[in-house]
């Protein structure tokens, strides 16, 4: 079990620095600094929300 729970560990990194990330986007458009958001950005954050989704999914598995 604690096998797990290290390697969830740069998972974790992971998703905090993407978190980061989108918070200085926000910031920036907020700022008027950004006047377009480039269609890269946006197709990134859907595959993000498409591995959390899967990642829910499977967890809720292993849980079953």
């Amino acid at each position: 079990m604690t096998d797990k729970i290290l390697n969830l560990i740069p998972k974790i990194n992971k998703i905090k620095s993407e978190e980061k990330f989108l918070d200085l986007l926000d910031k920036d458009i907020d700022n008027g600094n950004v006047t377009r958001v480039p269609d890269s950005v946006f197709a990134r954050i859907a595959r993000i929300k498409n591995k959390a989704y899967l990642a829910r999914e499977r967890n809720e598995q292993f849980e079953m």
